[in-house]
């Protein structure tokens, strides 16, 4: 275990102790049942590779050890998308030329279409509540210059193709497929060119949404466009649906954004905004520019520039246009109101060449947002701490919108509600940011593999929050939702497809809480500097790519430098259950104590012995965990003081889950 957090756990184990008292623990979860010492660990065997990802590692697109492969391809798309939203109606209507280019070795007949905004129509299938607003509907579609007719999907199959079929489109549910005039042959491109609406659904609804709130109307606009779907090395098309639950998996590539809307509606968006001239005022350029010349918070657009109806430039048709553009982003995403205000600050960073550069940092919301006039400044603090931890922060800017979204993110914007503590909108603000580099800067299949990017996210908002509030355990929150479920009929298996858990609680511990703790147990059993390093590496070599769990778990054991399948397979793949438990303790008495440690659980792991005396003295011992992939179920080890041990103790923070924590505990007898 890393000597800082041999600190950190002492710190809160003598901070938890008093002569004849027990240390501060997190509330047990209901007692497991006991299991022999002798009894076997089905659990423990080799990660499971799936067909597609050995084919993969055979065709040289991935690599064992984690790193994308010598043959490695990826296919590439470019938006042009002009959009105009009626506030009233809450009605976008959008025209958009599309480049998709094939750097795919196949030859495509098809392209598939992403049409998320379709999850609110009546009748389509999904796994959350929606309120039905119609959905997206197409007004024209055309592919190389010929215009498509809309076909039943028996003529046009979503799941793919047939041979010798007419050109045109289908659309089941959120999924599309247009069929090309033309075969789009390896290194070609096609251009498509569609037109569009549909309307935003009110608050309540997740993701998108519109809301009036604090006196104006606010939206957050997502999954608002026709987007091309991915085609990859692993599956080729990605013809999954978007059913609510699940997140996105998204192809790469550059936008070019106009967004109209009317007179005096502030817009935030991903990308950066390439006419201020045509939309801001004189004095709003001037402050924008020194918001970025400094680390204090600049007001860009303030209350009274609100009631001056100055916030915006005044247009004679009543409507501006706000051009975005943005280059290697998976999304695009918008928040717009005229109850807004802007404050700016900047973000320092160090890219890899040791060159510092700046970030600039945007708020919006709306007067009366409970503490989100420091919201600039947490986002300021997680992009310069995940920029040091993970790899520099990518993009130019970062916008943090406040709105009806609980919490959302996307390029270079994140959707953010109105929590009333501190505490509740740091900690938001650090999640949401926390994805630009998962998965908006690493691209994962977050639909299919939640933890990757949520567990992610968890992890670091906690790291942060420590960072920012230096509380006892930032993750006690994750842990206690952890236990609650710990091997009972609720948990579910990491590797199992968001939107196949249900309920929605077991979604949130299995996607956030559960992969958070695991990913601060993999820090403590690796170290803290190797376990950086991995997570470095991971992110560099992905970056701006399509990595699987499989690609994540190789790289963590190339940088560890061991197997680590006994700790990946039955945390990731099964629900099995970590369980220590304190057998006898001889000598205490005399300040030399012999304690017997029986590793009961499913899974096992170090075990850190921790023992207090009469004298506020501490001490630690660790059962590595090879004694017990050896076979053994019980171990012994000895603590050695000036004074009686008043209390000795498995783990007092729990690095390593413990279903059971209660049996962890042995105290003096007064």
């Amino acid at each position: 275990m890393n000597r800082t957090w041999i600190a950190v756990v002492l710190g809160v184990l003598v901070g938890g102790c008093a002569p004849g008292g027990a240390p501060v623990a997190t509330p047990p979860a209901p007692a497991a049942l006991p299991t022999p010492p002798s009894a076997p660990r089905p659990m423990l065997r080799e990660v499971p590779v799936p067909d597609f990802y050995r084919q993969a590692l055979q065709a040289g697109t991935r690599s064992e050890t984690g790193a994308p492969g010598s043959a490695y391809w990826q296919n590439r798309v470019s938006y042009v998308i002009q959009a105009e939203l009626d506030p009233e109606s809450a009605t976008v209507r959008g025209s958009e030329r599309i480049v998709y280019r094939n750097n795919s070795p196949d030859t495509l007949l098809s392209v598939v279409l992403s049409l998320a905004q379709n999850v609110f129509s009546e009748g389509v299938p999904r796994n959350r509540y929606v309120p039905v607003t119609g959905g997206m509907t197409l007004e024209r579609v055309v592919a190389q210059g010929q215009t498509l007719e809309r076909r039943p999907t028996n003529q046009i199959p979503i799941g793919g193709d047939i041979p010798g079929g007419q050109p045109g489109y289908a659309v089941q549910g959120t999924v599309g497929r247009a069929r090309l005039p033309a075969p789009l042959a390896p290194g070609d491109s096609v251009i498509l060119e569609i037109d569009w609406r549909h309307v935003v659904p009110p608050a309540t609804s997740f993701r998108t949404a519109w809301e009036d709130a604090l006196g104006a109307r606010a939206f957050h606009v997502a999954q608002w466009y026709p987007q091309i779907a991915v085609y990859d090395d692993l599956h080729g098309w990605d013809t999954s649906p978007y059913l609510g639950d699940g997140e996105f998996y998204l192809e790469y590539g550059d936008f070019d954004v106009s967004i109209t809307v009317p007179t005096g509606f502030l817009v935030g968006a991903t990308g950066e905004l390439v006419n201020p001239d045509e939309v801001l005022t004189e004095e709003a350029r001037q402050r924008l520019a020194s918001a970025i010349s400094a680390d204090s918070i600049t007001r860009v657009v303030t209350e009274a520039d609100l009631s001056a109806q100055n916030a915006t430039q005044i247009a004679q048709s009543e409507q501006l246009t706000w051009r975005f553009t943005a280059t290697d982003v998976r999304d695009f995403a918008f928040a717009t109101s005229s109850g807004y205000v802007w404050d700016s600050t900047r973000a320092t960073i160090t890219d890899d060449n040791g060159i510092t550069k700046h970030v600039a940092i945007h708020a919006l919301y709306r007067p009366g947002a409970p503490n989100w006039e420091e919201a600039a400044r947490y986002a300021q603090h997680s992009t310069e701490l995940f920029s040091e931890l993970l790899i520099p922060y990518l993009y130019t800017q970062v916008t943090v919108a406040e709105g009806p979204i609980a919490g959302m993110e996307y390029p270079m914007i994140v959707f953010i509600p109105r929590p009333p503590s501190v505490e509740g909108l740091y900690g938001v603000i650090a999640h949401e940011v926390a994805h630009e580099w998962f998965p908006m800067m690493v691209g994962q299949d977050e639909a299919a593999y939640a933890w990757m990017d949520e567990g992610m996210a968890t992890f670091l908002e906690n790291v942060a929050a420590g960072d920012f509030f230096q509380p006892p355990d930032p993750f006690a929150a994750d842990l206690a939702g952890y236990l609650s479920v710990a091997g009972s009929d609720v948990e579910v298996p990491l590797m199992r497809h968001t939107d196949l858990v249900t309920p929605f609680g077991a979604r949130t511990i299995a996607a956030y809480s559960k992969p958070g703790l695991l990913l601060r147990s993999l820090r403590s059993l690796l170290g803290d500097e190797i376990f950086e390093q991995a997570l470095r590496g991971y992110a560099r070599e992905w970056l701006l790519k399509h990595p699987t769990p499989w690609d994540f778990f190789n790289t963590l054991e190339r940088f560890a430098g061991e197997d680590l399948d006994w700790f990946i397979y039955p945390w990731w793949f099964e629900t099995g259950v970590l369980d220590r438990r304190i057998a006898a303790v001889a000598g205490a008495e005399t300040g030399s104590a012999t304690v017997t440690i029986e590793d009961v659980g499913d899974i096992p792991a170090p075990a850190l012995v921790f023992g207090v005396t009469a004298n506020g003295e501490t001490r630690m011992a660790e059962v590595p965990v090879a004694v017990w992939l050896a076979g053994t179920r019980t171990a012994e080890v000895t603590l050695e003081a000036s004074a009686p041990f008043q209390a000795i103790v498995i783990d007092p923070t729990q690095i390593y889950p413990d279903a059971n924590f209660a049996d962890n505990l042995w105290e003096a007898t007064p």
